[in-house]
């Protein structure tokens, strides 16, 4: 009985304290979210923090944004938000999302890589913090580079180039490089890891000025469509994600792809190996990658920010963070965190060290739907010999500058 009445007091001060309070929060679902792990997050904040209730709303990512907009409308909006970071212009602009820079501390902040924090500041704020990253790297099969006498990675375009049309053997069904080319934004991504390697960017992350037609972009996209004459037929009805399929069954000498499915090539009986994204003839750095983010956001319409935020801070302490990475296979975004057992085989660290050169998704960018859309128009003309690369980036810089100036 005294043991009872112990616990019950615990809760009634745990209620005096934090109140009799319910936290709304909207999860994702795929791409390595699951039910049953974000469950695990709302019953830890429950325990930690009593008289508080966390209500878990699920949805697929592909109805994510739907989901958020309609909520937002409807002034129904979740306290918490998992968010892509690509969405945080749009969302900021119709004045979603509560800035988070009066909590997020200077401790909080040096915690993470600076790569990591670029893709989440937007005009001067903070508008979440990092859940989940992932950058990309090439991955090789060593065989494939041996058999053709490539005895060192390439480290610079010409190289890339040259080894590429070395491996290239369609009769035997062995392809150079492969490479994406159709209209999914995963192929925008694709492009944009040459783009930010050759010192480009499709909008200045500052000023929100349209640079997709600029020199270094231009020479990215030709760069694109030459390397394309040395990959896998029919590039425009490939997707990123389906490469995978054509490098575990030994087809390809390297593409570009995160650390899930180069684990799974090797699973596949692949000598798989690494190396960085080169920087192109324009960069000043030796390679780059993008850095695409999910974070963490608190609702405009939340009914109590301070909890909501404590949410976020609670779930993106070193610990927690760390557990979550590990479950799921996520590059991790914290300096310690990548310090950890997990992150020190040999296949994690390429990944953790393209962030010193790594470029955000998607900073800037207001409509990242639409521009998305101009740019594959953009690649695919090219790609399908329907324009020139200046031509197809000058076209696509015209959609992007109407869609910024809104």
């Amino acid at each position: 009985m005294k043991k009872f009445l112990f616990i019950a007091s615990i809760l009634v001060l745990g209620t005096l304290l934090f109140g009799a309070q319910t936290l709304t929060v909207l999860m994702p679902i795929g791409g390595g979210y699951t039910i049953q792990s974000q469950e695990v997050i709302a019953k830890s904040f429950e325990q930690a923090h009593p008289g508080v209730k966390v209500n878990m709303e699920f949805v697929g990512w592909a109805n994510l944004w739907n989901k958020i907009i309609t909520s937002f409308g409807a002034n129904a909006a979740p306290d918490v938000m998992y968010i892509a970071s690509r969405w945080i212009p749009a969302l900021a602009s119709m004045g979603a999302l509560a800035p988070l820079e009066n909590y997020i501390t200077v401790q909080k902040e040096h915690m993470y890589y600076p790569s990591v924090w670029s893709s989440l500041i937007y005009k001067g704020h903070y508008w979440g913090v990092p859940r989940a990253m992932s950058t990309k790297v090439f991955v090789y099969n060593k065989k494939i580079f041996k058999e053709n006498g490539i005895t060192k990675v390439p480290t610079n375009w010409n190289e890339l180039l040259e080894d590429a049309k070395k491996i290239y053997n369609p009769k035997k069904g062995i392809y150079g490089i492969l490479m994406a080319g159709k209209k999914f934004v995963s192929t925008v991504t694709q492009f944009e890891q040459y783009l930010c390697a050759n010192g480009g960017e499709i909008v200045d992350p500052n000023t929100g000025k349209v640079e997709i037609d600029s020199p270094q972009a231009v020479k990215a996209l030709s760069f694109y469509k030459e390397l394309s004459k040395y990959a896998q037929p029919g590039i425009t009805n490939w997707t990123r994600e389906d490469l995978i399929k054509l490098f575990e069954a030994g087809k390809g000498g390297m593409y570009i792809d995160h650390v899930h499915n180069a684990i799974k090539a090797m699973k596949a009986g692949i000598d798989v190996g690494f190396f960085p994204i080169p920087g192109g003839p324009d960069s000043n750095a030796p390679y780059s990658t993008v850095v695409v983010v999910d974070c963490m956001a608190v609702s405009s319409q939340a009914k109590n920010k301070e909890l909501a935020w404590e949410f976020i801070n609670y779930m993106s302490t070193l610990k927690e963070q760390t557990r979550w990475d590990t479950l799921q296979g996520f590059v991790p975004p914290m300096i310690k965190e990548a310090q950890e057992s997990e992150f020190q085989k040999w296949y994690w660290k390429p990944y953790i060290q393209a962030l010193k050169y790594g470029h955000p998704q998607a900073a800037g960018i207001k409509d990242w739907v639409s521009t998305a859309n101009a740019i594959l128009n953009a690649i695919q003309s090219v790609l399908l010999n329907q324009s020139t690369p200046q031509a197809a980036l000058e076209k696509a810089a015209k959609t992007i500058s109407v869609l910024q100036s809104q």
